[in-house]
């Protein structure tokens, strides 16, 4: 029989590493510098830009706020050189400071994966994971090879795995689901092997541009279509000390999971399991069973709460297949850029995202592309209802939470050595929804400098309403 055992003993170890995973991703420690990382762009890279002079531009216009343009102003001095704000409300400027230049993004990216998806796919699409074959069973005897057929679901899982994932609010995709459905059915043998099926998209377990540390540290696991466990290996002295590490042999792993999953119901197995030859066509075999995904709208709002780097990944290839054909990196990524142009009315992306999680240094977004893509859907889009609220949820359930933000913010988050990013709503004094856009970019940028930064503006954009627009001086909100 081939087992692979997650010790029960080290759950609560399991969920508190997915957490630091998460953290290491988008959320370095407070007042921990952040540094540059060692992966530098190419020199011949389109996306490489020359130095650009800091200017800030209150917007001076009838009947708007005059001190949320004096406040504005006076944070913008003490923000670093090479950083952007954009403040915006009812489709017109409150306050932009660079609001062209691109910077690196973080996990700001995210955002651009999120609403391509929601474009080619829809909020209510569903992962299918199926399992096939070239017959049906004969009296319980499956004659052949039973092949389990990956539909590129991120949150594929262990019974284990899921409820590790319902601790952050996922809703996982238990694999046990499967086999429970396969026996109810009859199946009591199986004369050949059980082999996974790992060609809905391309051979590429990971983005090139990458700095080797986030592999390391567990910040996001090997992308393939039909990996359990969203790509990770949960051995037990990974657990206990550095994490989750990406599994180097996600579809066989999958595969020998689900053979064990099958002989724990009493389903004899003889041969050993494999993985398909990505050439083979599957298209005539017959469909013994299935199990579907939560919602679209449920992986988007996990991807963006607790900012998870795998499900975006993998989300921007099932983009890239849908709009091309192609399960790819670089198709998702061609497909965001059209995609947000054509809802947006206008090019919104100069150039193709490097990835959909916001991992590459060589992602490059202004903060007026961000706000753009934020003022898609608006404030009462999904878009918005997926992100996380300051003080109550996600990566944002802690930070902030001693300010007036508390529950009055939605906003993405962004962390990588040397970036800080935020963007998203906030609800002004006067309850009128107000996006922003601000990214901070340097070599000896410190996190806890950075939230103190981006705290301010928060507090300066939930005290200050906005004013109707109308003939004559200041009058009163409206």
């Amino acid at each position: 029989m081939f087992r692979v055992f997650v010790p029960l003993v080290l759950f609560a170890v399991a969920v508190a590493s997915l957490l630091v995973s998460n953290q290491l991703a988008d959320e370095p420690p407070p007042g921990e510098p952040l540094g540059v990382s060692e992966v530098a762009m190419p020199l011949l890279s389109a996306r490489r830009v020359p130095t650009v002079t800091t200017s800030v531009v209150p917007v001076t216009a009838p009947r708007r706020e005059v001190t949320l343009e004096r406040d504005l102003t006076a944070l913008a001095l003490n923000a670093p050189a090479q950083s952007c704000v954009v403040v915006r409300q009812d489709g017109e400027d409150l306050f932009v400071k660079d609001p062209e230049v691109p910077l690196t993004p973080a996990s700001l990216q995210k955002l651009a994966t999120a609403h391509a998806a929601l474009s080619a796919l829809g909020p209510d699409f569903t992962y299918r994971t199926a399992a096939i074959a070239e017959s049906a069973p004969s009296d319980g005897v499956l004659p052949s090879d039973l092949y389990l057929l990956g539909g590129g679901d991120p949150l594929l899982a262990t019974t284990e795995y899921a409820a590790l994932l319902a601790a952050l609010g996922a809703e996982a995709t238990p694999l046990d689901d499967l086999a429970g459905d396969l026996v109810a059915g009859g199946l009591t043998r199986i004369d050949g092997a059980v082999i996974a099926v790992e060609s809905r998209y391309d051979d590429a377990g990971a983005v090139a541009s990458w700095p080797a540390e986030w592999v390391q540290v567990g910040a996001v696991g090997t992308l393939n279509p039909v990996a359990l466990n969203q790509g990770f290996q949960t051995p037990e002295g990974i657990l206990a000390t550095a994490g989750l590490l990406p599994e180097p042999a996600p579809a066989l792993r999958t595969a020998v999971l689900f053979d064990d999953m099958l002989e724990a119901r009493n389903v004899r197995i003889p041969a050993r399991p494999g993985v398909a030859a990505p050439e083979r066509d599957f298209s005539e075999y017959l469909e013994l069973g299935r199990i579907e995904s939560a919602p679209l709208s449920s992986y988007l709002r996990f991807m963006l709460t607790e900012s998870d780097n795998t499900t975006a990944e993998l989300l921007l290839k099932e983009v890239g297949r849908a709009w091309s054909g192609r399960g790819s990196t670089l198709d998702g990524a061609l497909a965001t850029l059209e995609l947000l142009a054509e809802d947006a009315g206008q090019p919104v992306l100069v150039f193709p995202p490097a990835d959909g999680s916001g991992l590459s240094p060589d992602n490059q977004l202004t903060c007026r592309q961000v706000g753009t893509i934020l003022e898609i859907g608006g404030p009462e889009g999904p878009l918005a209802s997926y992100l996380p609220v300051v003080g109550e949820s996600g990566t944002l359930r802690n930070r902030f939470a001693d300010s007036a933000a508390v529950g009055r913010v939605r906003a993405k988050t962004g962390s990588l050595p040397g970036v800080s990013s935020l963007a998203g709503f906030v609800t002004g004094s006067d309850d009128r929804p107000i996006t922003f856009a601000a990214i901070l970019n340097g070599e000896t940028l410190a996190a806890i400098d950075a939230d103190a930064f981006l705290q301010q503006l928060l507090e300066i954009l939930v005290a200050h309403p906005s004013y109707a627009e109308a003939d004559g001086d200041l009058g009163a909100p409206g």
